[in-house]
């Protein structure tokens, strides 16, 4: 029987998305990718709050989550560069996870499996360096997966972590071939598998829903309505913004920023996936833009599947 802790964990670059299994129980943890430095909080319920929030890094203090959209400067972020796992932020934000599990109770988080993914294109240069960094905050041993293997396990894998005979094998018993496109806040990654074989050639990385924000941004600019990068991110998924007490329909706006991104995505679908795609058994879409995309994508390739729940694998 295993008793070891297992801790999937996904820094994301809008979100940090974990979860714990222990002695036969899941715990799920989600808060917002933000990080900035700690200040004095006069108010005591305030202060109590934002503690479980707050933690140090290399001898700074940091609030993480809520606490750092809320008490920190406007439009506040972490991860817009693909070197982010070097910096104090990332290690802040790993640290607040493990800070929260341990509030939640989770036990055997001394020496746990901590299971970290990495951008598809960063794969080979990033495990050792992101292994390496992540060991500072927290003990444990360690696996790193290429980020959308994550949403590929998710799919083929049942609640107990046994394979899902439909999805793995064909009529005819073969191992089945299926792409992911996950697209995530800073980047959009791809993943290949031929015949349950990870292959090279397919995994690459491109923008991702950060970009259509910082677009929507520029076009409310030129409406004359004014907004930051993390109002934007969740006016995307609202198709609305809050201005002087109301709600404002940017519907038409919000479908202009997702198309200049979708372009984008798009063409590096077809560079990296267009020699195999035919003879695919299915592309999943994942993440937490894939809603956005999966009617545009579901055009081009009849056999794309939206997973479920795709911004939680």
């Amino acid at each position: 029987m295993l008793t070891q802790t297992i801790i999937g964990l996904d820094v994301g670059r809008s979100a940090v998305k974990a979860v714990a299994f222990a002695q036969g129980e899941s715990y799920h943890l989600t808060f917002p990718s933000i990080v900035s430095p700690a200040i004095g909080i006069s108010d005591e319920t305030t202060a109590r709050r934002a503690a479980i929030e707050t933690v140090e890094i290399e001898g700074k203090q940091f609030f993480t989550g809520d606490t750092a959209r809320l008490q920190g400067s406007p439009g506040a972020n972490a991860g817009l560069s693909n070197d982010w796992i070097n910096t104090p932020e990332y290690q802040a934000l790993v640290a607040s996870t493990m800070k929260r599990f341990e509030a939640m109770g989770v036990p055997g988080l001394d020496k746990p499996l901590l299971v970290i993914g990495t951008p598809a294109n960063l794969f080979s240069s990033q495990q050792a360096r992101l292994k390496e960094v992540t060991e500072r905050i927290v003990k444990a041993e360690m696996r790193v997966l290429p980020q959308p293997m994550g949403a590929y396990c998710d799919f083929y894998l049942d609640e107990k972590g046994l394979p899902i005979r439909s999805h793995i094998k064909d009529a005819s018993d073969r191992t089945k071939s299926w792409a992911v496109i996950e697209v995530g806040h800073f980047t959009t990654d791809f993943l290949l598998m031929l015949e349950g074989q990870y292959v090279e050639r397919g995994a690459g990385t491109c923008e991702g829903l950060n970009f259509a924000a910082e677009h929507l941004v520029r076009i409310l600019d030129g409406r004359g309505i004014h907004s930051n990068l993390i109002e934007c991110e969740t006016a995307i998924r609202t198709k609305s913004i809050l201005q002087f007490g109301q709600e404002i329909d940017i519907s038409e706006e919000v479908a202009k920023a997702v198309s200049h991104v979708a372009q984008k995505i798009n063409a590096k679908a077809d560079s990296l996936l267009s020699m195999d795609v035919r003879k695919l058994h299915g592309v999943i879409l994942a993440g937490g833009g894939a809603p956005l995309l999966y009617e545009e994508i579901k055009k081009k390739w009849s056999h794309c599947i939206l997973l479920d729940n795709p911004a939680c694998q």
